[in-house]
């Protein structure tokens, strides 16, 4: 009797059980799982666990991707891809030139263009005028910049010794990559007097553009790779560099340790002035705007913000403190737009080798 009693007790519980279970699913958001591009600075975000625990949990999304440039994946086959993630509203005008559609694109994230530079260059920089400090902050003139630049100057010649070659920046391919094409657009402008390039403008730079471009030779197609190398080989083979100011965050808060030995000869420098890098999210069916929601949400892109480096809407987005990282600018307020479509399509068409 006894036998009986208990289990009828077990058998109500599984019923009980099962109902809960059966209510709770039908509360749920149907299952989504997405694939698409990205760019592959956000993929310490998309790698994060919580990040994809809450995805999953909040709206039952899960979302793979494949690394790409951001003009790479806008030019590139999009078949059976639900999304696109690219660094720049450029590339979106991209996507709608080339006669493609997307049900919904929003800005996600914002995030500067900065340059990164070792602590011996740096030096050498402010004693050439081409770097001054503000508050503990460095910024870079972009037309004394661009001058050295284009008259071919040497490391030898402001008083680097140790450091072989021409002043350059080094940056990713524009072609293929949203940080190169804004830095790109960023030069020419300081090459124009920090105003915005015309087209007629565009056609009387180039020459030197090109001069300028075909010295720095090769360029990776990913603001990923050519950060990692920055770090890892080091002045000798990337004095300065053209990359994202979320970059040096997420390292420092990603891999605090090894940040820690080195922060002291990184130096994140703010081009004066800057532009302003919006990451916005394609989608490329009424599947993928759940992402939207998703990346917009509250938690989300607090997250993004602590834990990578994204300058986002929520509160708390702009406190610097969190951060472990000299020199990072409470506020980027010295910000130009980049220059036309179709003038930045010429000037990249314009440098290929």
């Amino acid at each position: 009797m006894k036998n009986k009693f208990w289990g009828l007790i077990i058998l109500l519980l599984v019923i009980l059980a099962g109902g809960f279970y059966t209510y709770w699913q039908a509360d749920r958001p149907k299952a989504v799982d997405l694939t698409g591009f990205l760019g592959g600075e956000k993929i310490g975000l998309f790698e994060n666990e919580e990040f994809q625990d809450y995805l999953k949990k909040e709206y039952n999304l899960t979302i793979d991707y494949r690394k790409a440039g951001s003009f790479d994946m806008v030019k590139g086959d999009i078949q059976d891809q639900d999304y696109l993630f690219p660094s720049s509203q450029l590339a979106l005008e991209l996507f709608k030139q080339e006669g493609r559609k997307a049900t919904q694109d929003e800005i996600i994230f914002n995030t500067p263009i900065v340059l990164y530079s070792y602590k011996p260059v740096v030096e050498a920089l402010k004693k050439a005028g081409v770097i001054t400090v503000r508050d503990g902050i460095h910024y870079v003139d972009m037309q004394t910049l661009a001058k050295l630049m284009v008259e071919g100057k040497s490391w030898q010649k402001i008083g680097l010794n140790n450091q072989y070659g021409e002043i350059l920046v080094d940056t990713t391919d524009p072609s293929a990559s949203n940080s190169g094409n804004m830095f790109l657009g960023l030069l020419a402008n300081a090459m124009n007097g920090n105003k915005m390039v015309s087209m007629d403008q565009a056609k009387e730079l180039l020459p030197d553009l090109k001069k300028i471009y075909q010295s720095i030779g090769y360029m990776n197609t990913s603001s990923a790779d050519l950060f990692s190398q920055f770090l890892t080989l080091g002045a000798g083979s990337y004095p300065i560099i053209a990359g994202y100011e979320s970059q040096l965050l997420e390292y420092s808060v990603q891999d605090p340790e090894t940040y820690k030995r080195v922060k002291d000869n990184i130096i994140i420098l703010y081009p004066e002035p800057t532009v302003w890098s919006s990451h916005i999210f394609i989608s490329l069916n009424k599947k993928a705007e759940v992402a939207i929601d998703a990346l917009t949400d509250k938690k989300v892109q607090d997250l993004a913000w602590k834990d990578h480096g994204y300058r986002t809407i929520v509160s708390g987005s702009q406190d610097q403190d969190q951060f472990k990282v000299p020199g990072l600018a409470s506020d980027v307020t010295q910000i130009m737009q980049m220059p036309s479509y179709d003038v930045m399509t010429y000037l990249v068409d314009g440098i290929a080798p």
